[in-house]
């Protein structure tokens, strides 16, 4: 990428010296004046990045914000094409920051239980924290403008924000972009549920209500009394251990729903080499719940500056009346609050299970905006007639009370999809007990 501004890569060292393939080169821009005083630096090699570590590190307090870890994936992900990392200063001092990465992938959605493919895009991904530094809403909408500039370079066909709240400046500062072809999206408002330990000088950290425990115990109860002694709880975290979690968290996953979906964990070679980066560098935690040595549930995540970052989790579907996964849960966020974690982020998902433990539901969306290119207007096409199909078949299937047949379908899908793996997944997994 090439700066929009003449500059030699000599005498800046944001500048980047060669383009990186695919990208278009007037997405490159070192400095630009701004409103109110203010300056912009574009940051989109990993020397500029680099540049950016102490401002970086004081304001990154999550994971997906993590420095290391944000290069890391930008060398090891083969979807990611450049960093993208907006800086905004005042009066020679950096204000804020904004996070992201352009990544080259194809589009996909889910409608009734079916993948839906559909075209390649150049994508630049936002994760939740992604905005760090200084809150003003001059900033914001100085940065919502660099994101508009960015849909019109060519550079990029859309900007995914994983997780913007809502009520949040940015979002309410990008919705004001005056662009006819420029549209926002947000296909979806999830429910994203934290559980925070209370701490106590005086007592034990508490982990859930008293009403919470006991309900847990009664569980435990009937766990015990089906399979007494043979209900345990295994956590692998050292890099040594890695292979023989894995082992056992797949002979879980390939029973579950997301599984047959695509969704959720897949054992990959990608997936291996981040987990092992996170067990070397001792955040990776993988809970294993057994029943009569049998794996039957799972909980990967990661603990980091004091938060457990749930990534994935299943259980076996034959073991759902011995409540495998809300066992698991609780022993493990036992174990979380005696290592020193204090929240929990459990990622998306408004279940009653998770209210039921206390967790605190915040509203946050996935936000789409699409560049006012014949490939943006395509993918907003895409996503916004799926998303009309979706909402319409859920209305459907409510008015006519086909609640039944949709459960049908759902079974068919996961039979089909469980015949076609058991072949190449179930031997292998006997072969292992």
């Amino acid at each position: 990428m090439r700066s929009t501004e003449e500059g030699s890569p000599e005498s800046d060292p944001l500048v980047v010296a060669s383009p990186v393939d695919g990208i278009s080169e007037s997405c490159r821009a070192p400095e630009e004046t701004a409103a109110g005083g203010y300056s912009v630096r574009l940051a989109t090699d990993i020397d500029a990045v680099e540049s950016l570590r102490p401002l970086w590190t004081k304001w990154a307090n999550s994971l997906d914000t993590d420095l290391d870890y944000y290069l890391y994936q930008l060398s090891q992900d083969s979807t990611a094409l450049a960093p993208y990392v907006v800086t905004i200063y005042r009066g020679g001092v950096a204000r804020a920051m904004l996070v992201g990465q352009i990544r080259k992938q194809r589009a996909s959605t889910v409608i009734s239980f079916v993948n839906i493919p559909g075209p390649a895009m150049r994508v630049l991904e936002i994760k939740k924290g992604g905005r760090m530094g200084q809150d003003s809403q001059e900033i914001d909408g100085i940065l919502a403008m660099e994101l508009f500039k960015a849909t019109q370079s060519g550079a990029i066909d859309s900007i995914f924000f994983e997780r913007l709240p809502l009520d949040s400046e940015l979002f309410r500062q990008i919705r004001r972009i005056p662009a006819f072809f420029l549209k926002e999206r947000v296909p979806h408002v999830f429910c994203y549920s934290e559980l925070s330990f209370s701490q106590s000088v005086k007592e034990q950290t508490r982990v859930f209500s008293g009403k919470m425990l006991r309900e847990m115990r009664r569980k435990t109860r009937i766990a015990e009394n089906a399979f007494p002694g043979q209900v345990s709880l295994k956590c692998f975290s050292q890099p040594g251990e890695l292979e023989a979690g894995l082992c056992d968290v797949t002979r879980v996953v390939v029973t579950t729903w997301q599984y047959s979906l695509g969704q959720g964990f897949h054992d990959t070679a990608q997936t291996r080499e981040t987990l092992r980066y996170f067990s070397d560098r001792g955040w990776l935690r993988i809970y294993v719940l057994y029943i009569k040595d049998i794996p039957c549930a799972f909980l990967i995540g990661q603990m980091y500056n004091h938060t457990f970052y749930c990534q994935y989790a299943g259980y076996h579907p034959e073991y759902t009346q011995y409540s495998v996964g809300s066992l698991l849960t609780a022993r493990a966020f036992e174990e979380l609050a005696a290592a020193g974690v204090r929240r929990v982020d459990l990622g998306e998902g408004g279940q009653e299970h998770n209210r039921r433990i206390g967790c605190q539901m915040v509203e946050e969306g996935t936000v789409h905006v699409y560049s006012p290119t014949l490939r943006g207007i395509f993918l907003n096409l895409f996503f916004g007639t799926t998303q009309i199909v979706r909402i319409g078949g859920r209305r459907v299937r409510s008015t006519f009370r086909l609640d039944g047949l949709g459960r049908v379908w759902r079974q068919y899908i996961l039979s089909r999809r469980k015949f076609r793996h058991q072949s190449s997944f179930i031997p292998s997994a006997r072969k292992s007990i």
